[in-house]
């Protein structure tokens, strides 16, 4: 039997995406705030994304016609402007990815002023309000999820329990859900640690 309730377009079996998280030297500056501009090798590193990466993925899919998601955090929206211009002018989606690549789990209970920050740099920069939500290091939780409801978000991009969309049914209303897996990521989990003496 097969399990595919949704009824793609032109009688397709299936669909797939191939998105996006410009995480860019965020990475860097969330793990090691105290030093973190002092730690060249991976902050240029990161800007290899936006700069050098992200010009080729772009061209490759405007020659290809190819539309696609991109996640960025607000923060990394503010520092490459370019980068978010050249995405938006080709007709790609930018969804929301936090402020600094910030954990939910970490700062659980105090997401509202990351949730909203980011919001405004979507709205400053991109010029509009993003439709989807990526968790940085997938870890979505129940206050994200009705940050994104109260705020008109219409998808999260988080979830791993599928691998077809399906709605995502909250006490504060619906989201539909586009579902990830470490399995199909190229970045393998490995988290960036502030430096210890382990």
């Amino acid at each position: 039997m097969i399990r595919n309730p949704i009824p793609w377009p032109n009688g397709a079996k299936c669909a797939v995406a191939i998105t996006f998280d410009v995480d860019a030297d965020s990475l860097i500056h969330i793990a090691n705030p105290a030093d973190s501009h002092r730690r060249l090798y991976p902050i240029t590193m990161g800007r290899y994304g936006p700069n050098v990466a992200m010009p080729r993925i772009l061209d490759t899919y405007h020659r290809f016609g190819l539309k696609q998601s991109f996640f960025l955090p607000g923060w990394c929206i503010e520092q490459y402007p370019k980068t978010v211009e050249n995405i938006l002018t080709d007709g790609h989606e930018i969804g929301h990815h936090g402020y600094l690549h910030e954990d939910p789990i970490a700062t659980y209970g105090h997401q509202r002023e990351w949730f909203e920050k980011a919001l405004d740099a979507h709205q400053r920069i991109c010029g509009q309000k993003p439709q989807g939500y990526r968790a940085p290091v997938y870890n979505i939780t129940d206050e994200v999820i009705d940050l994104a409801l109260e705020h008109g978000l219409r998808y999260d991009s988080s979830l791993m329990g599928d691998d077809i969309p399906h709605a995502l049914e909250t006490p504060n209303g619906r989201l539909l859900e586009m579902p990830v897996h470490w399995g199909t990521d190229d970045c393998p989990p490995s988290p960036i640690t502030k430096k210890s003496g382990k």
